[in-house]
């Protein structure tokens, strides 16, 4: 009778402890987070193309273009000119050197958007 008993009792006990030593059925807190977030509705569509980017008037265009050859430190002693239309931006004035006239030459274009640049700007003779 003891041996049934004992026998029994190591069952229920391994049974027991098995249990016990299970990994938990619940998945671990630091889970990697999804590559693309479930919110719908942000972005847009794949088949969407994204609006082109907004043209300033040649108001504007003309006064961004001056006000920045104005405030540029390497164009102090420059005197350029800005006019502006729907089709063009036309430089005009003097510049000291080269280096002036292209620099100039880069602000404008960087302001000018599909409009484009003319160059009337004269360099000063060295003496």
């Amino acid at each position: 009778m003891r041996c049934p008993l004992c026998a029994f009792l190591l069952m229920v006990g391994t049974s027991v402890f098995a249990q016990q030593i299970q990994p938990p059925s619940n998945p671990p807190p630091y889970t990697t987070p999804p590559t693309f977030p479930e919110e719908q509705g942000r972005g847009m569509p794949p088949d969407t193309k994204a609006p082109p980017p907004q043209e300033f008037s040649t108001t504007r265009v003309a006064m961004e273009i001056q006000e920045k050859l104005k405030t540029e430190p390497a164009l102090a002693d420059a005197d350029v000119n800005v006019k502006a239309d729907d089709s063009s931006v036309v430089l005009s004035g003097t510049v000291n050197s080269d280096r002036q006239h292209e620099l100039a030459l880069r602000i404008a274009k960087s302001y000018a958007g599909k409009r484009r640049v003319v160059d009337k700007i004269q360099i000063r003779e060295q003496t």
